[in-house]
């Protein structure tokens, strides 16, 4: 029963009492292992049945609220199949009760769980309440400004020096910032109170002894040293070129006079290392400047700044190949460039100097600790206050909760830690790569490793640790990687390598690139045979000619895909050589004068790309498991940050007929529709913003054009005016200050329409202002877009059902903020402009259906986990964001705090010695995150990989270079800039095909398409004019030929009430009535316009509602929100009992609206006495005769209809019917549905046995019950 283990997997699902960590590989199955584990441990399989457990003796921690219920979800999935196999087994049926309190969350929801059910351990409230992540912004800036305008009023010479010193320039913000940034970077650390102390002293050096002995100058040490043997390699490789029969063997004495340079610089260094490494010796104050470190340390940076090199021999030889010669240069200027880089570094300054700055930035860096302290315990306070955590707050609390400090100071496992090491019998870590040390600390405490029991299970890959800005530690998993034993044991480590996602063409190109990419020393991770990829997913064979060429790529090896660049004039336009799956990499060319944008040109290289894979390329059906023609929606186009790049990419591809959809996290705040209400808001607290009042005047809501805005402007003649004074000056309020209106061109030059424009804008704006102070955010929301219709008309607008999401979210923000400790609107546009400065951006909700049939646009991170048949990583030459390395104040975990010496007066600053070391660290954790998120992008996709990039002309790759000569260093991947910089050596060195593509070809290839399309046209246009065949006559004349019973073709066996009221309202017509359309009509759209713009028709809006209607939860007693009726439908979506279509056509404020009426009220208490009836299906037989008198009257017909609603009161039964028809008058429903609430009447009747009391229909479009 069931899938097939490997035996790694099985081994993992069957180890028991011990540590376990699963390094599991891209691909590998690891989620389906956990669930199988979970399902063994539970069930009691595998082992002695008396050692299963129950679901609610384990401990499952993933790392989204998603994974979390995709879980659950596996788990109850596989129970329930035991269930279906073991009817008998009543452990099992057991298991699938206690599924729903099992604790399957995250790190943050099992802090919440602890939180409210010990609070009293930590003298905590229990109404606290989970703070919205922008008022927690609002809080600390309130905090901040409060705390600095303290301190500048208290005058210390300390604060003041600080000040000078970190906001040197002026800006005095960024000493807010740095203070905020250290706060929350501390966070990360199980104790940060403890951390920030800790490293307070980070500069208090007093004597150079004491310097050689910190952490980060023996770190200084080991970067030195790996330099100096990147000289000495970069030199070794350079001898071994001058050796070839054909190299500049005269170039090799100056090569050897550098080795021995080098040499002597290597034991000058292990001198100082030798000396730092002794044990203390006091030293009397007379001797500080005169000790054997710090000689040792002279005589290095002497010999380092005393560096001369030998000339090069200026022979000329015609034997010598000119090409090895220029790289033998090259090489040389290497080493000169990193010599000279150490020289700068560190030893640009002495050890007198150093311990100079030291003292001078050991005063700022305390004082600057010392004010994050001061504001930690401000906030705290603050949110004491006001009753409110946040999630950062959860981890802290949680792991109050779970350790106390004992007299020595150690911290050990509470009594309530060691009550739940009795509760979990094992605790299961999904994504454990991604855990920071807070995390850790707080899993350890609870289980029962220190105990003696065995009990972890991590599971996760190193490789894919792509969070280090969320201040994830990969160094834990490292750290267990290396010291866990692959032997049984009680700390046992399992590699799950095989992958069952990619065919071999993609798992052999991501080894490739790796094995020479990622070393140990370059992020910790070796890829080696135990982090390679082995390919073992089945696929279907292609067809027998594709099966032949990779048979054939075999046979001839590596050696048989060398070559150069190919056109992508042939590439991109013909069928794929060889194996159609072979990875590409294509190169978009720029030209070097009035080149095109490079983004837009690699869209349109991606275009041709998708063109050519779209409806050729075979991929396999995730239904049939068969091949199949690809689609677009096979497609994703993967890039590291989509912010300047989506839209671009979005509109290319647009332009050249391919649909697309933008997977973003930005992109919110940008939207116009959000930025026109903001802009509204913000000139309703203050209309003398001129920005936010040009935009509204601007907007479709009042239609200003830039004639009239200009002409607003000329108004000030004096140049003191603002345009809100412009405005009223033109509305005639400045004229005589009696807001006088006159029409014609007044003395103010502003003409009628431009007075009556500003007079109606000004008594719209001013009515507005008197409504803020009264009413409730989002009910003057609410009231602003009801009277402006401005939802209907973005919904108008091209991408309207996207922008009506868009405002519509605007509002739930609106709800959320007044749930906050603040109110207002001042308050609010401080709370959304919190949001939007921070980037807590909520990207523009998708509109499209998961299933649509478009190409998608995702960030590299967005796509963790989700895998695609077809897979574009783009935007390679997109440069590497460096800025961690270069800000005011560097922090390390480890190392700590470094920042740079400022001399204030002279308004100078330059780097520490310290801040160096922190630098390049940070650059080389940096790079390795780097890899680690290239990995993760390359390994999405199953079956066609393609990386794309750009490249100016005359950069491009030689077709006879040879870039693998060079190595793959630690210090050589850090000089990279790009992926590109990366991928393209690594690439080509192992013989992999390039692709290159130009201008020029791109405009060909367009061309070309656009004349076959017209070629196309035309020939349809010729085969419409075409007279008809007689053939076609005499089909028609059969098809035209009159029914002989004619009288009787509206007899059906079965029939619906739907059918028979469209009968009746005909019938009425005839008698003069007038007659409503039933619904809006739906035009023909082509398939191409569909996909470009959906919108909701009638028919799937009333749909939505009634489903939702249908799983409301009436019974519960809520005043119902447009809040928490948007999580209803999220709830109803997550466990797929309302589709994504269905959502998207819902109108929470009118669902809102009915369930405010007293028939809602009815309703719910009828439900909670299970007499409300939902969706009741019936079947009625009536004589034909009554449905029509021509028909005989012993035939029956059987009637089926569906009723939406029915409740039982205690004097008879309510009908209720649901309708969603945008009406103006109510006799216009009465008319259309009279007959079928007739025929439902009469199937409740005799359905039920009671006389239906009350007809009812509440309308959706207005708002009301309606009484038949």
């Amino acid at each position: 029963m069931g899938m097939k283990f490997t035996e790694d997997q099985q081994r993992v699902i069957d180890l028991r009492n011990c540590n376990i960590l699963v390094s599991a590989a891209a691909g590998s199955g690891k989620t389906a292992v956990l669930v199988e584990r979970i399902v063994e441990l539970v069930s009691g399989s595998g082992c002695d049945s008396a050692q299963a457990v129950d679901i609610d003796r384990l401990l499952i921690v993933t790392f989204t609220n998603a994974a979390a219920a995709q879980m659950r979800e596996r788990i109850t999935k596989a129970l329930s199949d035991r269930v279906e196999a073991e009817p008998d087994n009543e452990h099992i049926k057991k298991q699938l009760m206690l599924i729903h309190n099992a604790k399957i969350m995250t790190i943050h929801s099992f802090c919440l769980y602890l939180i409210k059910n010990h609070f009293n351990d930590i003298g905590l409230d229990p109404d606290f309440r989970t703070a919205d992540e922008g008022e927690i912004r609002l809080l600390k800036q309130e905090v901040l400004s409060e705390l600095l305008e303290e301190q500048f009023a208290l005058g210390r010479q300390e604060f003041t020096d600080c000040v000078e010193y970190f906001a040197y320039d002026g800006r005095e913000k960024r000493l807010e910032e740095l203070i905020e940034q250290l706060y929350t970077f501390s966070g990360s650390y199980p104790f940060p109170e403890k951390w920030l102390r800790q490293h307070r002293m980070d500069y208090h050096v007093e004597t150079f002894e004491e310097l050689v002995k910190t952490e980060w100058f023996a770190g200084m040490m080991q970067e030195i040293s790996a330099l100096l043997q990147e000289c000495k390699e970069q030199e070794k490789a350079a001898l071994k070129v001058c050796e070839e029969p054909d190299g500049p063997y005269f170039y090799a004495v100056a090569l050897e006079q550098d080795q021995e340079l080098i040499a002597g610089l290597e034991q000058e260094l292990a001198s100082v290392v030798q000396t730092a490494s002794e044990p203390e010796q006091s030293v009397a104050p007379a001797e500080m400047d005169s000790s054997v470190a710090k000689d040792a340390f002279e005589a290095l940076a002497a010999r380092v700044q005393g560096i001369s090199y030998a000339r090069m021999a200026a022979k000329k030889d015609d034997s010598v190949s000119a090409e090895k010669r220029e790289l033998v240069k090259a090489m040389r200027e290497r080493v000169k460039s990193l010599l000279g880089t150490l020289s700068e570094k560190y030893f640009a300054s002495g050890p007198k100097q150093w311990l100079a700055e030291c003292r001078q930035a050991d005063a700022a860096l305390c004082e600057l600790v010392d004010l994050a302290l001061l504001f930690g315990e401000r906030l705290t306070e603050k949110k004491r206050e006001k009753n409110l955590l946040d999630f950062e707050d959860m981890e802290h609390l949680a792991l109050q909760i779970l350790l106390k400090e004992e007299e020595n100071g150690q911290m050990v496992p509470s009594d309530t830690a060691l009550e739940y090491r009795e509760q979990f019998v094992e605790i299961l870590i999904d994504e454990y790569q991604d855990s920071n040390l807070v995390q850790e600390f707080l899993l350890q405490s609870i289980s029962g490793e220190d105990d003696g029991r065995f009990n972890r299970f991590m599971v996760g890959d190193v490789k894919q640790s792509i969070y280090k800005f969320r201040l994830a530690r990969p160094e834990l998993f490292l750290e267990k990687f290396a010291t866990y034993q692959k032997e049984d044991g009680s700390c046992v480590r399992v590699d799950l390598k095989q992958n069952f996602r990619s065919r071999h063409e993609v798992t052999d190109c991501v080894n490739d690139l790796f094995l020479q990419l990622m070393h140990r020393e370059l992020g910790g991770v070796e890829y080696d045979a135990d982090a390679a990829l082995y390919p073992a997913a089945q696929f279907p064979e292609a067809d027998g000619e594709a099966a032949d060429a990779r048979e054939k790529d075999v046979a001839l090896g590596r050696e048989e895909k060398q070559g150069g660049a190919v056109p992508v004039s042939t590439a991109c336009e013909a069928s794929i050589a060889r194996s159609p799956y072979e990875p590409e990499l294509c190169i978009a060319a720029i030209s070097g004068e009035k080149g095109e944008d490079p983004k837009e040109l690699e869209a349109k290289m991606i275009a041709g790309k998708i063109r050519e894979i779209v409806g050729k390329l075979p991929v396999r059906d995730s239904e049939s498991g068969q091949l199949r023609p690809a689609r677009y929606q096979d497609i994703v186009i993967l890039l590291r940050t989509t912010s300047g790049w989506d839209e671009t990419f979005k509109k290319i591809l647009e332009e050249n007929a391919i649909p697309v959809f933008v997977t973003s996290k930005t992109g919110y705040f940008a939207a116009t529709e959000v930025q026109t209400v903001l802009n509204f808001l913000r000139v309703l607290n203050n209309p003398l913003q001129e920005i936010p009042l040009f935009g509204v005047l601007k907007s479709v809501l009042f239609g200003f054009s830039d004639a009239q805005l200009a002409t607003l402007r000329a108004l000030d003649e004096t140049g003191k005016r603002c345009l809100y004074d412009c405005v009223k000056l033109a509305a005639g309020e400045g004229e005589s200050g009696e807001g006088s209106v006159g029409y014609g061109r007044g003395s103010n030059g502003a003409d009628a329409s431009l007075r009556e424009k500003c007079c109606s804008f000004l008594s719209f704006l001013n009515r507005y202002r008197e409504y803020a102070v009264y009413l409730p955010i989002h009910k003057l929301m609410e009231q602003f877009l009801e009277e402006t219709g401005y939802l209907y008309t973005v919904s108008a607008l091209p991408g309207g059902v996207q922008r009506r999401i868009n405002v519509e979210m605007l509002l739930t923000r609106a709800e959320s903020f007044e749930k906050t400790s603040y109110s207002g609107l001042f308050h609010f546009i401080r709370y959304m402009e919190q949001l939007e400065k921070y980037d807590i951006d909520y990207g523009e909700t998708g509109a499209s259906d998961e299933n649509a049939d478009v190409v998608r646009i995702m960030s590299i991170h967005k796509s963790k986990g989700l895998e695609f048949p077809v897979c574009f990583v783009s935007g390679l030459s997109k440069r590497f964001n460096r800025q961690d390395s270069v800000a005011p104040v560097l922090m390390d975990m480890d190392l700590g705090l470094a920042i740079d010496w400022v001399d204030p007066t002279a308004r100078i600053r330059h780097t520490t010695l310290k801040k160096n070391v922190l630098a390049r660290k940070l650059n080389a954790d940096s790079m390795g995150e780097e890899l680690r998120v290239l990995y993760v992008a390359l390994t999405r996709a199953e079956e066609k990989l393609i990386l794309t990039g750009t490249c100016k002309e005359d950069k491009l790759p030689q077709e006879d270079a040879a870039p693998g000569a060079y190595g793959y260093s630690a210090l050589r991947l850090q000089e990279a800039s790009s992926y590109y910089d990366l991928v393209l050596p690594a690439w080509q060195s192992v013989g992999r095909r390039l692709q290159i593509c130009t201008q020029e070809e791109l405009l060909q290839a367009e061309l070309v398409r656009a004349s076959l399309g017209y070629n196309s046209r035309q020939k349809l246009f010729e085969e419409a004019g075409k007279e008809p065949e007689a053939a076609e006559l005499a089909l028609c004349e059969r098809l035209q030929k009159p029914y002989a019973h004619e009288n009787l073709a509206g007899l059906f066996v079965k029939t619906t009430v739907s059918e028979l009221k469209k009968e009746g309202m005909q019938e009425e017509a005839a008698e003069g009535l007038e007659l409503f359309p039933e619904e809006e009509v739906v035009p023909y759209l082509p398939q191409f316009v569909k996909e470009q713009e959906k919108t909701v028709s009638g028919t799937t809006r009333g749909s939505a509602y009634h489903r939702l209607l249908e799983i409301f939860p009436f019974e519960r007693q809520e005043t119902w929100t447009a809040a928490k009726i948007r999580t209803v439908i999220e709830e109803c979506k997550a466990d797929r009992r309302l589709s994504e279509e269905y959502a998207a056509a819902i109108n929470v404020y009118k669902i809102r609206a009915f369930l405010q009426t007293p028939l809602a009220a009815r309703m719910a208490k009828a439900a909670r006495s299970n007499r409300l009836h939902r969706e009741q299906p019936f079947v009625l037989g009536l004589s034909a005769n009554r449905l029509n008198t021509d028909f005989p009257e012993d035939e029956t017909v059987l009637i089926q209809g569906i009723i939406d609603v029915y409740l039982e009161e205690e004097d008879g039964i309510v009908l209720v019917d649901y309708k969603t028809d945008l009406v103006k008058d109510p006799k216009e429903l009465i008319l259309r549905y009279r007959v079928q609430l007739d025929y439902y009447e009469e199937a409740l009747v005799r359905l039920t046995g009671k006389c239906v009391k009350e007809k009812l229909i509440y309308s959706f479009g207005l708002e009301q019950e309606i009484t038949l």
